[in-house]
């Protein structure tokens, strides 16, 4: 039965094995373009930039004539209605104006047929809103690039996590491996005579230990692949391959300068701009509007779309608002948007600058913490070859082999930590910086 389950788990394994090797594995440019591409957010936000391509071709849309077709029925025996249906109807004759028909008319129905248009030819609210609509679009495609450095920023930060992943589980691999040479080399002096039972038993728990520390290897790198598989908008894992990207790092100015054009501070201005033009807009309610307009129609007392009689209207028009009291409301709230505006903006840049700084100093924090991990790791290996020796030769304790074979552990998460952490940092900087995406993905329109 035994031997039956262990053949059963290692056809499972080999499977499982076999689908990770068949399954999808992108390099880091490749996983930036399928993010641009795929991912869910980014998709989402392109039809919040197409929502707002139409509500601009809407705003245009006032100034083009409207056209509309309209067909009405009533029956009356109302005096001045009547009157005017028959003359309507071209059916007025002599004896309609007898004193007792003028008075007391039957009841008439008139079917009556409109086309009409109305074409505005000077309306300046509407101009101030279409400029509004434009700039709006504007601020959008902006901020639309911003997110697209966000999703990018989230790629390659999972993309290190799966590699880090990876480390981490070498890392477990070779600890495993040291732990059964220490067992190996404890029962070997046991069987001499020459070592303790009590060492085998303590090599053997740390064999247990490095065991467990690989199940939890394994799971996590799982899981990392998984979660870039999400970002890449897949519903499987996805591997990585390639070697850990190089980000080059400048001096802290060029960050600066740059982020002076990052796209959510462009998308800003902009919105700056628009709420300028919403006070002309507001002040837009004192200026006449102008247009023209006309009627065609067709009146018949029997039958609808029937041209009894026919006649026409045109007309031009102006409207001027001579005294609004809202309106006065309306432009000193506009103004106190335009102020609210200046404040985000000159807030947003003090943050922005703050953020570089932050990222910049961050990035050469970890460069140094990258440096002193591999060091240490360095150390750790000359140790544990140096102790592994003098327990071979009887001159050290199995525990002393232990503990620095932990210290070696450690020092091989830590410097897989190091490197994802230090190539974080700099990724983070270059997204405050605003340069993420033409940095990696230079190609992308």
């Amino acid at each position: 039965m035994g031997l039956m389950v262990k053949v059963i788990m290692s056809v499972l394994l080999l499977c499982l094995q076999v689908n990770f090797a068949n399954g999808e594995t992108v390099t880091l440019q490749q996983s930036v373009s399928i993010a641009l591409k795929d991912s869910p957010a980014l998709r989402s936000y392109h039809w919040i930039v197409e929502a707002q391509k139409q509500e601009v071709k809407t705003a245009k849309g006032s100034l083009f004539p409207k056209v509309k077709i309209e067909e009405r029925y009533q029956r009356t025996d109302n005096p001045t209605y009547g009157f005017m249906s028959k003359l309507n109807q071209e059916r007025f004759t002599q004896d309609d104006f007898i004193i007792g028909a003028l008075n007391n008319p039957r009841d008439i129905s008139d079917f009556q047929t409109s086309l009409s248009f109305e074409q505005p030819l000077f309306l300046p609210g509407v101009y101030s809103g279409v400029r509004i609509s434009g700039k709006e679009l504007e601020a959008k495609q902006a901020e639309y690039q911003r997110k697209k450095e966000e999703v990018i920023l989230h790629v390659v930060k999972t993309f290190t996590m799966v590699q880090t992943a990876r480390e981490y589980l070498t890392a477990a691999r070779k600890g495993m491996e040291d732990a059964r040479e220490h067992k190996r080399i404890a029962s070997l002096k046991y069987e001499t005579g020459a070592g303790l039972y009590a060492d085998v038993l303590r090599a053997e728990v740390s064999v247990k230990s490095a065991e467990s520390m690989l199940v939890r290897a394994e799971s996590n790198h799982d899981v990392a692949r998984r979660r870039l598989g999400l970002v890449l908008g897949r519903t499987g894992p996805v591997d990585v391959s390639g070697d850990k990207p190089v980000l080059p790092v400048d001096h802290l100015q060029s960050y600066i300068d740059a982020s002076v054009q990052r796209n959510d501070l462009n998308a800003l201005r902009l919105r700056y701009k628009n709420s300028k033009t919403a006070v002309e807009r507001e002040k837009s309610v004192f200026l006449p509007e102008i247009g023209l307009g006309g009627s065609y129609f067709l009146n018949d007392h029997e039958d609808p779309f029937s041209p009894e009689g026919e006649s026409y209207v045109i007309a031009g028009f102006l409207r001027w608002n001579l005294f609004d009291a809202s309106a006065y409301h309306r432009i000193g709230k506009a103004k106190t948007m335009v102020r609210e505006a200046e404040e985000h903006i000159s807030g947003l840049e003090k943050e922005i600058h703050f953020r570089v700084n932050e990222a910049y100093i961050r990035v050469r924090e970890m460069e140094q913490n990258l440096s002193l991990s591999r060091a240490l790791l360095t150390e750790a290996e000359e140790a544990l070859r140096l102790v592994r020796l003098r327990y071979e030769n009887a001159l050290a304790p199995l525990v002393d082999l232990l503990d620095t074979q932990a210290v070696l552990d450690r020092a091989r998460a830590g410097q897989a930590e190091a490197d994802n952490a230090y190539l974080n940092a700099i990724a983070e900087l270059y997204y405050q910086s605003g340069i993420l995406l033409t940095t990696l993905h230079k190609n992308e329109k």
